[in-house]
């Protein structure tokens, strides 16, 4: 991917001493012409989709979710989350991976569309996830769900997602718990600037990165664990359910999500994780080309397979 030649006022000199309010009206004026492909996305709605579209009530409101059916009865389910930093994407452009799931595991899988900032900052996505889970736990009857098999994954912002609910579930004594929690290249420390994380051509530049943490919280929120996993201490953590952790080696959110895992083992959590060597943010939704953008990743097969292998175990 070409890099991204920015104007000299979004120099990271000038973006440090920006409000919040004057980075999200950046994001505004300029981010959404710099996320590649948005300006010919089709509209979502129109796309084919390999299961069942419905809407799930929350307590914000309805939101969009995608279904895929198992073939066994009482089968588990897994909650999928894509990614687009917490202002961007769909739950239709990871159709084909919980289909590839659903295909493979023989699993249910539920597909959700949470919203977007800045419209919507947090905890609004994170609210929505956490609804539809408990919606999908309360109607499992009507969808033949096992929910004492039940997995939590996404990636990049959907990933951060997938680790929140695991806090707030153990945070709030939901009734139901999680096998495993996929971590999809995660963003789990918002507290400290992009400017100051892990630089290299291929990452997430910057000077997005940074426009998109100011659509999703404010200043001050990122030093929260439900906003920032990575910022919780060890014995926060006990009793979370197993992770399954892949990061690149390209990507600026890599170290976060590796500190993550090592807190994780501190609290005595499973987990597996892998560093991908050679790859990118994103790397693993190249998976047999589908990306119109980017070439299959080499690692992809391997990461999508490490992924899978871990759901296959824990909701064997």
């Amino acid at each position: 991917m070409d890099q991204i030649q920015f104007p000299d006022f979004m120099s990271e000199e000038n973006m440090r001493k920006m409000s919040r309010q004057e980075l999200v009206n950046l994001y505004l004026m300029m981010g959404q012409a710099m996320l590649p492909g948005a300006a010919e996305a089709p509209d979502p709605l129109t796309l084919p989709v390999a299961g069942e579209r419905m809407e799930v009530p929350t307590r914000a409101g309805r939101i969009r979710a995608i279904f895929y059916k198992a073939k066994k009865p009482h089968a588990p389910v897994f909650f999928e989350m894509h990614g687009g930093g917490f202002v961007a994407g769909n739950c239709e452009d990871v159709d084909f991976w919980c289909a590839l799931l659903r295909d493979q595991l023989d699993i249910n899988v539920v597909n959700l569309n949470y919203r977007k900032a800045p419209q919507f900052p947090w905890p609004s996505a994170a609210d929505d996830a956490f609804d539809t889970v408990k919606w999908f736990y309360e109607h499992a009857a009507e969808y033949d769900l096992d929910t004492g098999k039940m997995a939590i994954g996404g990636h990049s912002a959907g990933a951060n997602l997938a680790a929140v609910i695991c806090l707030r579930t153990l945070r709030e004594s939901a009734p139901w718990s999680f096998k495993l929690q996929v971590l999809d290249y995660p963003p789990l420390d918002l507290r400290t600037s992009a400017f100051d994380k892990f630089s290299h051509p291929m990452a997430i530049p910057p000077q997005i990165a940074v426009m998109f943490d100011a659509c999703y919280i404010a200043p001050g929120q990122g030093d929260d664990p439900l906003v920032s996993p990575a910022v919780a201490e060890p014995e926060e953590l006990k009793g979370l359910p197993a992770a399954c952790i892949v990061t690149a080696e390209y990507d600026s959110l890599r170290d976060e999500g590796e500190l993550y895992g090592r807190k994780l083992i501190a609290a005595g959590v499973p987990v597996w994780s892998r560093r991908f060597l050679g790859s990118a943010h994103g790397f693993t939704m190249t998976l047999g080309g589908r990306d119109p953008m980017m070439p299959e990743d080499t690692n992809a097969k391997a990461a999508c397979g490490m992924m899978m292998d871990a759901l296959w175990y824990a909701l064997s």
